[in-house]
């Protein structure tokens, strides 16, 4: 039986929460990260000050980049943290705005190989990560998504 190997494009998605920064990193490593596009609306904290966007700028240099065109709405944001929106229309309402901002219309997309799309949340179940890379995959044929 041989082995099978793919040139399909991988991205990753990570978050930080509960994870040491040199955890963080390993991982990073590990999956051979070509860069971190961060798609969070706000980019500090002061709970975990190491993964500000500044902070991770200067770690990780030029595998770092600031996306907002992937954040979310601080409106329907704001709603789902407080509990007045469901998660379900949180979602839907994620994905609307992807597609009237199409972020990746003037985007070259080989660049996607190994990217990883960095959040707070500790799983992708519930976090617009998740839905980001869906929207990623959605959009560019072959792309496999892998949540770390």
């Amino acid at each position: 039986m041989g082995y099978f190997y793919t040139d399909m494009t991988k991205i990753f998605t990570i978050g930080f929460s509960g994870k040491k920064p040199e955890v963080f990193l390993e991982v990073l490593s590990a999956a051979r990260i070509s860069c971190v596009w961060d798609i969070r609306l706000w980019r500090t904290s002061t709970y975990v000050p190491y993964y500000n966007g500044d902070n991770l700028a200067a770690v990780l240099g030029n595998r770092y980049e600031y996306h907002p065109e992937f954040a979310p709405s601080g409106e329907f944001l704001a709603d789902y943290k407080d509990k007045k929106l469901a998660w379900a229309e949180f979602e839907q309402k994620y994905r609307e705005l992807l597609n009237a901002r199409n972020p990746l219309r003037n985007f070259d997309t080989h660049k996607l190989d190994r990217i990883c799309l960095l959040c707070t949340e500790k799983t992708a179940d519930m976090c617009h990560r998740r839905l980001a890379a869906e929207y990623i995959a959605s959009q560019i044929p072959d792309i496999e998504i892998v949540h770390l």
